[in-house]
């Protein structure tokens, strides 16, 4: 790392399906695991384009009792269908399948990137999370979480952004295990319209920009013990297996830490 003050990581994207189609669909989600550097010529990797070496991928994926992650330095030329760099929109693109496998301690899929700097409402600096994306496609549920301040812990979901139907609503836990209070900042939009959020963190205090609309939210004392980090991509909330997608593509992705 280098000796500025300021560390700043830059990303540069319903009906039921009949029985042989989601077979072929569960077959093609098993495939994709072997898809990889060599073998993306039609499938090219993000890490290419962007820097990636802040995070890990989460795939939608089964690995044992929870899912395949991808790591450095395998993450620069890793590619797959749900995982890959459009050209033409210049975008990172995450497309999760509603029947994707799913983490320990979720029912839900997701293809998501995990920061893996992580940190404390308690320690000094401030943190920040900015992202301008599109959902280009939405499951069958229509919720899509597209970032978060996540936990170590069961219960430690401290932050989440959710696309729900064309509303972006933010949900928080003032402490862990909290209920999840929402709240709306945008309504109406449409898919494939542009989305920039913020999120910035000073001490406990968590202000949310959505389009120029911004709300803060306060965390108490007990989020002290628990380390936290950002997380970015198509986390869906929805496990119906009915063929769905949710696609977002994200044109930008930035985080910086401030002591």
């Amino acid at each position: 790392m280098s000796g500025n003050a300021t560390e700043h990581r830059n990303i540069r994207r319903e009906h039921c399906p009949p029985a042989w189609l989601a077979i072929g669909m569960a077959m093609a989600l098993s495939l994709s695991l072997n898809v990889s550097a060599r073998d993306a010529a039609d499938a090219e990797a993000p890490g290419r384009h962007f820097d990636l070496t802040a995070y890990k991928l989460q795939t939608p994926i089964a690995q044992g009792d929870s899912v395949r992650e991808i790591v450095q330095p395998a993450l620069r030329d890793f590619s797959a269908s749900f995982f890959y760099f459009d050209a033409k929109a210049k975008a990172m693109v995450f497309a999760c399948p509603d029947n994707g496998a799913s983490t320990r301690g979720s029912h839900f899929p997701r293809a998501e990137l995990r920061d893996t700097h992580e940190w404390k409402f308690s320690a000094p600096g401030r943190r920040s999370l900015s992202a301008s994306l599109a959902v280009a496609q939405q499951p069958r549920s229509g919720d899509i979480i597209i970032g978060q301040i996540h936990g170590n812990g069961k219960g430690t979901e401290a932050l989440k952004i959710r696309w729900i139907k064309g509303d972006v609503v933010v949900g928080i836990k003032a402490h862990p295990d909290d209920q999840e209070q929402r709240v709306t900042l945008v309504r109406g939009l449409a898919l494939g319209d542009r989305i920039d959020y913020r999120v910035a963190q000073a001490d406990h205090t968590v202000t949310v920009t959505v389009n120029g609309v911004s709300r803060p939210f306060t965390y108490d004392r007990s989020w002290d013990g628990d380390t936290v980090y950002f997380k970015a991509g198509s986390y869906l909330q929805d496990n119906s297996a009915s063929g769905s997608l949710g696609v977002v593509k994200f044109f930008s992705l930035s985080s910086a830490a401030d002591p």
